[in-house]
């Protein structure tokens, strides 16, 4: 039996094992350095890339490699003076393409073997060497973007370098297949479109030359009328997908940068569907289009919550859209049958009672009234709706952990479904998760004031937003703090769990009296939040 303990020291040394055991067979057995690997270099003569090789260290006691890197030599007298580039705990993991360097810089790397006792050595030190690109006659990605909606190079026949982030069958296309390259560091103006049959066999991670002319098609800067394509390599790391938000995918919050760029949104949920096989999400930022000229398996439904969704910003049609390539590109939360995470909807389930009353369930939603904006005498009370409103659309929660919540949260929130006196409501909340802040809440539904009359009809609205419109106060004191409204078609009930200061009297007139649809004491009643929910 082999016991470790491990000891983190100051910052930037190396971690120090105690251990006991039998290394009986190992080339370099316990107490001893272990087996240094060689290290070679292959600088790239046209990318800013340097890929690393060294051989693997043979030891049953190897812990990790760290590979360093310096601009300067004799890694192994100061590493901490060095970078480190990579740190690997498989033996067989003997690789590594260096990218995105500086152009015409000579770099030092040097390899350190750890074994589990700590003990270390180090491999024979590599120089290498960038090309110059100022030598070059290709262009970067950047450089025909031209950080403008046109290309300074419209029209003209260029060779791009460039490393391919979709390849030529990912995007469905009825003519010639498109790809994608990118510049090896990404960013913004680092992708460009390429067009035409001769594209149809690239691959992701291909690294190539490609010549052609340089259109603005319908608005999309591309590279068509492709006449070579000279393969450099293969299995190339892919830039890392840029973060924005989801209004930085639209034409506002700048959108042309990241055209032909392979960018990530989180947090983000789905607002809208549209046609075509397109939908709106928003991370509480604003709104932006997803496409489906990928092949992924995902159907959006409004609600749903998408962690993350990586994919090339495109332009067609006159707007901006996301185009993830596969369902890699996706990670989705969303609506569906008991274990997943429900809407609203459907944990109202039409009807007077929950069909998951008594059940632990997961609910997502987006917030409509904070944990601090209703009066509670114990745990708080929140409520949360589908984006898309409508009846059955709300849902009051309840408990201490959800105080903390504020109007536009996107949250997903984990509880029993209870019918509290006739209010169906999560409690005994075991989770809050908050996405993200900001989101548009769904405008009130605007209703008459006998619609909401202790019946059966108001069921629908328990818990959404609603408005009724050029009411008069009927009636000022109902007692405990309720009191009643009229438009012609009947009275309903106004209560005061919200933190407003305004004082009914018979027969005053309010424009606009909005609020939750409330259901307590054997009565529907609107809850109005704050003095913003009363115009009088």
């Amino acid at each position: 039996m082999r016991f470790r303990g491990i000891a983190l020291l100051a910052a930037g040394s190396l971690l120090f094992f105690s251990s006991c055991g039998d290394d009986e067979g190992n080339p370099a057995g316990p107490g001893t350095e272990p087996t240094a690997s060689t290290l070679s270099a292959d600088p790239s003569a046209m990318l800013n890339t340097i890929t690393l090789s060294w051989t693997s260290c043979p030891d049953a006691d190897f812990f990790e490699y760290r590979l360093y890197r310096s601009l300067t030599a004799d890694i192994e007298a100061d590493p901490d003076a060095a970078d480190i580039v990579r740190i690997t705990t498989s033996s067989d993991d003997t690789t590594y393409t260096d990218s995105g360097l500086e152009w015409n810089t000579t770099y030092y790397y040097a390899l350190m073997t750890m074994d589990d006792e700590g003990l270390q050595s180090w491999s024979n030190e590599v120089e290498a060497a960038t090309p110059d690109s100022g030598s070059c006659d290709w262009l970067t990605c950047y450089e025909v973007q031209g950080q403008a909606s046109s290309s300074p190079y419209e029209g003209q026949v260029v060779t791009v370098l460039g490393v391919v982030t979709v390849g030529g069958d990912e995007y469905y296309t009825s003519t010639s297949p498109y790809a994608v390259i990118s510049d090896p560091e990404g960013g913004a103006w680092s992708g460009l479109v390429l067009y035409g049959d001769s594209v149809g066999s690239l691959a992701r991670g291909d690294s190539i030359l490609v010549t052609g002319e340089v259109q603005e098609y319908y608005g999309m800067t591309e590279l068509s009328y492709i006449s070579d394509i000279t393969l450099l390599g293969t299995g190339a790391a892919s830039p890392p997908a840029s973060q924005v938000s989801t209004s930085d995918l639209t034409e506002a919050g700048g959108a042309e940068q990241w055209e032909g760029v392979l960018v990530e949104i989180q947090e983000a949920i789905v607002t809208e569907l549209g046609s075509y096989g397109q939908f709106t999400v928003d991370d509480g930022s604003g709104g932006c289009l997803i496409d489906d000229l990928g092949d992924y398996s995902y159907t959006p439904a409004v609600g749903d919550t998408l962690y993350s969704a990586k994919g090339v910003q495109w332009y067609s049609y006159s707007e901006w859209k996301l185009e993830p390539r596969d369902d890699n590109d996706l990670d989705v939360g969303g609506g569906g049958g008991p274990g997943d995470v429900l809407t609203c909807y459907e944990v109202q389930g039409q009807a007077s009672s929950s069909p998951y009353e008594g059940m632990s369930v997961s609910v997502t939603g987006v917030v409509t009234v904070g944990g601090d904006e209703y009066y509670s005498s114990s745990g708080a009370l929140a409520v949360i709706c589908d984006v898309a409103g409508g009846p059955w659309s709300g849902l009051p929660l309840y408990g201490t952990a959800i105080a903390g919540l504020a109007r536009g949260d996107s949250v997903t929130v984990t509880g029993t479904v209870q019918e509290y006196n006739g209010l169906t409501e999560i409690s005994g909340i075991s989770d809050v998760a908050i996405h993200s802040s900001g989101h548009q809440l769904p405008p009130a539904e605007v209703l008459q004031t006998g619609d909401l009359a202790t019946s059966a009809a108001p069921e629908q609205w328990e818990g959404v937003l609603v408005a009724v419109l050029n009411v008069t106060v009927s009636n000022d004191s109902l007692g405990y703090g309720e009191w009643s409204v009229n438009d012609g078609s009947g009275d309903c009930r106004v209560d005061d769990l919200g933190d407003y200061t305004y004082t009914p009297q018979i027969g005053d007139s309010i424009t606009q009296l909005a609020g939750i649809l409330w259901y307590s004491f054997s009565d529907f009643k609107i809850e109005p939040r704050d003095d913003g929910d009363i115009t009088e």
